[in-house]
């Protein structure tokens, strides 16, 4: 799987993807409220990610725009859309969750580690749902962990009158509202209509650090 920040920055770093949620998985980047970053995944079940986002606390949302979608030979596709886009659930969102190890992706823990035995155990699977993002739409998501931990992947492009999953990439701006779940009374993800604008979301350029 590959991460490349947002033009005009080009470093292309290689990086696990993950097909579970866990709140364990470390971020494999970290992007400023208002920044942009383009995310480039595998075009099976795998997410790209997580990405942190500097400031993000428990309570707050995130408002994830969606810029552009396309394929990994650069091609833009107006059609498009990633099938999973989400933040990193809380561990009590997880309490009771019997998770299943098999063929388990967790991004940086290792296979052959304990952390991967201990989280594969209780992480949720992926459930592809966000078939109404393409591009323009934004998408309020709640905070339940430090940083958000926001991926995405399961990318869908059109293919012969149906779609078809595919490798490509996708252009993300993350914008951030303090306290916004208790100020705007959201509590699951919410789609918002395309000529919206981004709430009191405050803008403060672009930052990436892979670690």
């Amino acid at each position: 799987m590959l991460f490349t920040p947002a033009a005009p920055i080009r470093t292309v770093q290689y990086v696990p993807g993950h097909n579970r949620w866990h709140p364990d998985i470390p971020p494999v980047a970290e992007v400023i409220a208002g920044g942009s970053i383009r995310m480039s995944c595998q075009g099976d079940d795998v997410l790209c990610g997580p990405v942190g986002v500097v400031g993000a606390e428990p309570g707050d949302l995130v408002m994830v725009e969606i810029l552009g979608i396309g394929r990994l030979n650069g091609c833009f596709s107006p059609a498009a859309h990633p099938g999973i886009l989400g933040c990193a659930p809380s561990h009590a969102m997880l309490h009771g969750t019997v998770g299943d190890p098999d063929g388990a992706l967790l991004g940086r823990i290792a296979p052959s580690s304990a952390d991967h035995a201990r989280v594969a155990a209780s992480a949720s699977p992926l459930r592809p749902s966000c078939r109404a993002l393409a591009p323009r739409a934004q998408i309020l998501l709640p905070v339940y962990v430090p940083g958000a931990r926001i991926s995405v992947g399961d990318l869908h492009f059109p293919d012969e009158g149906g779609c078809r999953t595919d490798d490509g990439w996708i252009d993300l701006r993350v914008h951030l509202t303090k306290r916004g779940m208790e100020r705007f009374q959201v509590t699951e993800p919410v789609l918002m209509p395309i000529t919206t604008s981004s709430l009191d979301a405050t803008v403060a350029g672009l930052t990436v650090g892979v670690a």
